[in-house]
Parts: C-alpha cells; structure tokens; sequence
C-alpha cells in the first residue's frame, strides 16, 4: 500500500465496505452470477480463506479508474503555458523591479507575509 498511514485491515474494511463478496471456489462454480453482481454493483470483493484476496470489477469502472489515474498533458500544457505568459507580461516584469528593490529586511517580512497567506488557502 503507498499510504503508510492507513493499516491493510483498515483499508480492506474502508474500500470494501459494501461490494458484495464471492470466494474463489465459488467464482469459478458460479461465473455468470459473478459476472452479473459486478455488472450490478461495479465491482465484487473476491476472497480466499474469508479474507478478501482481489476486487473483480466491470471494464467501466476500470477505464474510470486508469483514466483518473492519468495526467491531463493538455491541461497541463495549458496550465503552463498560460503561467509563462503571466511570467513575462510588464506586470510581472514590474513586480520583479520592485522586489529587487527592497532592503533585505522588507524582502524577509513579504516572505513571511506570502508565506502565511499560502497556509491559510490550504
């Protein structure tokens, strides 16, 4: 698991809560009430032994999921593209006069200043 912390017990429960469960021995007996659960429902929690052992679910909500999991590059360009441009408008060219302009001592309080202003919109 990539978050230390949440437990695997604790993350079995949380993320399997609700999907209705199916042992293997039962998965290959019964394949097509398997398959019409996780049409039904998404997905169906498969165990081993009584513990959950895999999730069986529906070619939608895969794609959803790798789809989620997938960087938007245009989006991202975009994003870029338009902060660059910002970057190199008279505006910033201004900014950045005004800024080197400052005593050592002003450039620490606009520091801190921006700073605390960056942790309160978090």
């Amino acid at each position: 698991m990539s978050n230390p912390s949440i437990s695997r017990p604790e993350a079995l429960d949380r993320f399997t809560r609700g999907l209705p469960a199916v042992s293997a021995t039962k998965l290959v007996a019964g394949m097509q009430k398997v398959t019409s659960a996780v049409m039904a429902h998404g997905a169906v929690v498969v165990t081993r032994h009584d513990e959950p052992a895999m999730v069986l679910m529906s070619i939608d909500r895969y794609l959803a999921l790798e789809q989620a999991a997938e960087p938007d590059l245009n989006a991202l360009t975009k994003q870029f593209d338009d902060m660059f441009a910002r970057m190199q408008g008279d505006e910033a060219a201004e900014a950045m006069e005004r800024t080197f302009a400052m005593s050592p001592a002003d450039l620490g309080k606009a520091a801190v200043r921006a700073a605390a202003g960056k942790t309160a919109r978090k």
